[in-house]
């Protein structure tokens, strides 16, 4: 019997896997291809396609600055994809307003360095409360006047241990109503029931944060599934 040549097995394999992940992920949406920025904006020279991620260049003289979905707003949905921190510091930005020229504010979910991870940041922050939203470990409820009470349901360094320093990630965040919940690696680390009247936001657009000054992260396998009401 002939065997196959190795190039059809492995074209094979990968049609399967993506027919079992479709599978596994019921209401899921692919929103990027793995080869371009099809769907995405960027500014030029501060990002780029590498082996099947999107991935922030470094370079030392860009500013802060983010990539752009441009596939629609998010309102409620569950967002999954994988991450890479390699320096510097960056983020997953949803239901957030683009502010232009790559420019974001709204909330964020930081990936940085594993004793910072956990945060719930307000981009740009238009008022000081607004900065840390919840930390690792928390969860916080801003009322209609800008109180925030918090909970707290684990200590800050039992969630973060679950963050693998220099490796793929698994991070899942659910918007729903006013609550804003993120994963990582199964884990949940902080979770946001925002009611400000005068910042919460219940629509927005998707991005990923380049902080500049030599940030290095990458982004791959981004599902999104639209939750309905």
């Amino acid at each position: 019997m002939k065997r196959l040549p190795l190039l059809l097995v492995s074209l094979a394999v990968c049609a399967l896997s993506l027919v079992f992940a479709a599978e596994d992920e019921p209401g899921f949406t692919s929103l990027f291809d793995g080869k371009t920025f099809e769907g995405w904006d960027a500014r030029p020279g501060a990002w780029e396609v590498r082996d099947g991620a999107i991935r922030s260049t470094g370079e030392e003289e860009g500013g802060k600055n983010w990539i752009i979905w441009r596939g629609g707003e998010l309102r409620d949905f569950e967002l999954r994809l994988q991450f890479r921190f390699t320096s510097g510091n960056s983020g997953v930005q949803v239901r957030s307003e683009d502010l232009g020229d790559w420019q974001v504010r709204g909330y964020q979910v930081e990936v940085a360095p594993s004793d910072k991870m956990g945060l719930w940041h307000h981009s740009l922050s238009p008022e000081k409360y607004r900065s840390h939203l919840a930390t690792a470990g928390q969860h916080a409820t801003i009322s209609a006047d800008g109180e925030k009470k918090v909970l707290l349901a684990a200590a800050a360094t039992e969630v973060q241990a679950y963050f693998k320093e220099n490796d793929w990630n698994e991070m899942v965040v659910i918007a729903r109503g006013p609550e804003l919940v993120q994963k990582i690696n199964g884990r949940v680390f902080a979770t946001l029931v925002d009611e400000d009247k005068k910042y919460a936001r219940a629509a927005g657009v998707l991005a990923f944060q380049d902080h500049g000054k030599g940030t290095v992260a990458e982004f791959k396998d981004i599902r999104l599934k639209v939750l309905k009401e």
